[in-house]
């Protein structure tokens, strides 16, 4: 014991107007019970899409490992390794819930984390596309009528996709 906490303990001791506990009255006292934590898991189950390359995998494939686990709110697509919310990946959307998404989203950048030719046939493979893109219309406060010049383009891009001359 150093000479200044020994020094330090003797006042105290000698200290006659000092406060002291008495331990018997304390006996009556409940001790207080340490908080209980709580942690909720929600089981995953099945194939979840990223919402900007629709890549399809399992829950585990998005998860992104942290020193204490894995992060709870945010996800990693593995193959365009574009970074959202689980919430989004998770969420089981229409084609016009998804159009509102991205209308959303797309201040904050979304048409620059898709990467086109793959998300358009993603898209249309999954019998998205003209609902979605009504939708996205709808809310750009585009005219919802197929112009002439994207009937053209329809038309081309159909029968060409006929004779397998794209994806």
């Amino acid at each position: 014991m150093s000479m200044r906490k020994w020094k330090r303990e003797q006042a105290a001791k000698d200290d006659k107007q000092q406060a002291k506990l008495d331990l018997s009255q304390l006996s009556g006292l409940k001790p207080v019970a340490p908080p209980v934590t709580v942690t909720i898991q929600q089981q995953y189950q099945g194939e979840y899409c990223c919402p900007f390359c629709l890549h399809q995998d399992v829950i585990d494939h998005f998860l992104i490992s942290t020193k204490k686990g894995f992060n709870k709110r945010l996800g990693e697509c593995p193959e365009c390794h574009s970074k959202a919310e689980l919430k989004s990946i998770t969420a089981s959307w229409t084609p016009e819930e998804y159009a509102e998404f991205a209308f959303g989203y797309t201040k904050m950048g979304f048409w620059q984390k898709v990467k086109w030719q793959l998300w358009r046939y993603r898209l249309e493979k999954a019998g998205w596309a003209q609902r979605f893109w009504k939708r996205y219309r709808e809310l750009k406060g585009e005219p919802t009528t197929e112009t002439y010049q994207d009937y053209i383009q329809r038309k081309q891009y159909e029968e060409a996709k006929e004779k397998g001359w794209t994806e």
